[in-house]
Formats: C-alpha cells, sequence, structure tokens
C-alpha cells in the first residue's frame, strides 16, 4: 500500500507542475511600440526677391486668369524683384541689320568693330493709352510720367542664361554615300538662289513696365534714351562676343497701377496669348556678362 501511493503522487505531482513549466518557458509577449512622434510641418518659406521664373509664373497667372474671365490675382505689390533677361546668345548683328526692336536687349556689331550692348525702352503709356496692353477706360495714366517697357524674350522658359545650343542633325555615313552615289551620274544643276533669310520676330507678350511717378524726381530720367555699353577691343582688334552672351538684370520692387493691380494683361482674341506687363519702380538696370555674371556697367535711375 505504501508503495503504490507514493507511485500515483509522483505523477499527479508532475501534471499539476506541468502548466507552470508551460508558462515558464512562454516567450515574453511583444510590448507595443511607442508611437512614432508627429513629423514637424514642413516650413513653407516665400523669397521676397522675385526672379525670373517668379515674375513670368505671375504674368502667366494673370494672364490665364483674364482668359478665364477671372478676376484673381498674386499679392505682388511692394515685392523686390531681381530678372535677368539673357541676350546675344547667337552672336552679334549687324547695326544696319534691320531696327532694333523696342523693350528687348540686342549685342550689335559698329562699323568700326566694336560690340555695343544696347536697349531702348518701348513707351508703354501711349501704348497702353491706345489700348495696347489694357483698355484706357479702365487705366488713369495721370499718376505716371512715362511707362518705360522691358519685355521678356523667350516667355516660356524660366533660363535666365543662354540655352544651350541645338544639337544639330547629320545623316548616317552610309545614307550620306548612297546619295553620293546617286548624284555622280546626274548632270550638276546650276546653284539656285539663296532664298532670303527668314526673320522670326521675338514674342512680346510678358513684361516689366518701369513707371516713373508723374511728381518724382526729374533726376536720372532717360526721357526714352538707349541703354548701352561698349566694348572695344585691344590694340586695334575687334572684340569677340562673350561665349555665353550677355545679360540684361532689371532689379527693383513691383507697384500697382491705378487700379491697384500690380498686372495688366489684354487678350486681341481668344485664340490669342495674352500679353501682361507688371508695373515696377525701377532702381538699377545693368549689363552683365551672360556666363559669369560680371558687372559690365551699371544705371540707378532713382
Amino acid at each position: 500500500m505504501p508503495i503504490t501511493t507514493t507511485r500515483l503522487v509522483a505523477p499527479v505531482a508532475v501534471l499539476a507542475a506541468l502548466p507552470l513549466l508551460v508558462w515558464c518557458q512562454r516567450p515574453p509577449e511583444p510590448t507595443s511600440a511607442p508611437a512614432p512622434a508627429p513629423a514637424p510641418s514642413p516650413t513653407v518659406v516665400l523669397d521676397s526677391n522675385l526672379n525670373r521664373f517668379a515674375v513670368l509664373a505671375a504674368l502667366s497667372e494673370a494672364g490665364s486668369a483674364l482668359a478665364d474671365g477671372q478676376t484673381r490675382e498674386a499679392a505682388l505689390n511692394g515685392r523686390t524683384v531681381s530678372v535677368r533677361l539673357p541676350f546675344g546668345c547667337g552672336g552679334e548683328t549687324s547695326s544696319a541689320e534691320g531696327a532694333a526692336v523696342a523693350g528687348l536687349p540686342r549685342l550689335v556689331r559698329n562699323s568700326d568693330g566694336g560690340l555695343t550692348l544696347t536697349v531702348t525702352p518701348e513707351d508703354l503709356k501711349a501704348r497702353i493709352a491706345a489700348g495696347g496692353v489694357a483698355p484706357a477706360a479702365e487705366t488713369s495714366l495721370d499718376q505716371w510720367d512715362a511707362i518705360e517697357g522691358f519685355w521678356i524674350a523667350r516667355p516660356w522658359s524660366g533660363l535666365d542664361s543662354c540655352p544651350a545650343p541645338a544639337a544639330v542633325e547629320t545623316a548616317p555615313p552610309e545614307a550620306a554615300k548612297v546619295e553620293t552615289d546617286k548624284a555622280k551620274p546626274a548632270k550638276t544643276p546650276a546653284p539656285d538662289a539663296p532664298p532670303p533669310p527668314v526673320v522670326h520676330l521675338p514674342e512680346r507678350t510678358a513684361g516689366l513696365a518701369a513707371v516713373v511717378e508723374a511728381d518724382g524726381s526729374r533726376l536720372g530720367r532717360r526721357q526714352g534714351q538707349a541703354y548701352a555699353h561698349v566694348i572695344r577691343g585691344e590694340k586695334g582688334t575687334a572684340p569677340t562676343p562673350a561665349p555665353g552672351g550677355y545679360a540684361l538684370r532689371l532689379e527693383g520692387r513691383l507697384t500697382t497701377f491705378a487700379d491697384g493691380k500690380a498686372v495688366k494683361c489684354v487678350q486681341r482674341d481668344v485664340e490669342s496669348r495674352p500679353v501682361c506687363v507688371a508695373a515696377l519702380r525701377l532702381d538699377r538696370l545693368a549689363f552683365e556678362d551672360g556666363a559669369t555674371g560680371a558687372l559690365l556697367s551699371e544705371w540707378r535711375p532713382r
């Protein structure tokens, strides 16, 4: 009897201890990871100094609003502007090769071999009064003594330097050889007269209107005269244009027309791009080297 009791108690003790042993061997339950701290809200920094890209965006927005029949406009009054307008990217033109386009800078080869960087502002006061930029009924011009327009060439591009030259496509050698073989038995025709050069007038749909107050200081006023900088060669040699062209720098602060808007737009018809200009109090105009940005000459009208 004692032996039987001992044999029965041992298995029972083991069975009773099994749940404890199993609990001790269970892996610890994973603790929930702490919730990640919320990411800080991004800080949006608006640069008060508008460059070429930003000015074009503002003009495009105003033109789009006009075309859509809306009145939305960004808050532009008082914003500072520093716009760089590249020109002379393809080399110089002859001084006898057509007249200058008002409001656009250009590089001219003079008769004496020198180079001239020049820009003649367009008289936008007369154009606005005639309805060329804004309806005369909506605009009072008494507050301005002059409105001098500077146009932004290639307004579809935000580049403030000369664009890279386009790659010249050439025929593969095999195709060139076939064309040569075909041409051998044929008689060479007399060369035709070269076609006249095609003159592409630059688009003038986006620009800056440098306004001059009627009751402001008379110092520094150009009265429609051109800004010009002459480059002479050394020891009588003709200067070579800068490889990266040149740039016209316009700096100042945006203001408003009489209707309280900083941008004026007009659209000839629904199929035409709106023409928009922003009112600018011009503080500085300068010619720069297109590649290096080196200052060549500057004017401070105020």
